[in-house]
């Protein structure tokens, strides 16, 4: 795939594709700086830098980073030009899936949150194994499923959805998320 940046007022966006687990937080935390459907998907145009970081801030893979070019103080996802990038890319731990033996597992309890994004994905929190073809099992703690059959990477979303033009209301996110 590809790596990208967008220039806008006093922020530059970095976009890794590979990286994109699509949890769609930057679409529907501000979606009229990013719109899937749009060419480019990202447009800073009439975007204030603080919005635009605030909502990079919360991806969760770090497919999407930023630099300030206004002095501004960076979060978690920004970095200063020419900076190392590993630290404002790194993946949230609970996003990291693991290949394990389930016979390992201590059995104990986990709850675990099923949520219908709108026009999206089934958003999965809590420990989850999903069998691979090849009968090894990966464990997350956050999935995003896909729901609407196209994904070319099911079980989990690739973002088909969007150019499907997928529609169901799904369900208010839980409050535990951010």
């Amino acid at each position: 795939m590809a790596t990208r940046e967008y220039a806008g007022n006093d922020i530059i966006v970095h976009w890794d594709s590979d990286r994109c687990f699509h949890s769609e937080r930057c679409t529907m935390g501000l979606p009229t700086a990013f719109d899937r459907a749009a060419r480019p998907w990202v447009n800073l145009e009439d975007a204030h830098a603080d919005d635009v970081a605030a909502v990079i801030d919360t991806c969760p893979s770090g497919a999407l980073t930023y630099t300030r070019t206004d002095g501004a103080p960076n979060g978690r996802r920004g970095r200063a030009s020419g900076e190392d990038p590993t630290s404002s890319i790194a993946v949230d731990p609970e996003w990291v899936a693991a290949t394990v033996d389930p016979a390992t597992d201590d059995g104990s309890l986990k709850i675990v949150t099923i949520t219908p994004l709108p026009n999206g994905p089934l958003s999965v929190m809590g420990l989850v194994g999903v069998t691979q073809p090849d009968g090894t099992v990966k464990v997350a703690q956050r999935w995003e499923l896909c729901r609407c059959g196209h994904s070319a990477s099911k079980p989990t979303c690739d973002g088909s959805h969007a150019r499907v033009r997928f529609t169901d209301p799904g369900a208010p996110p839980p409050s535990t998320r951010s």
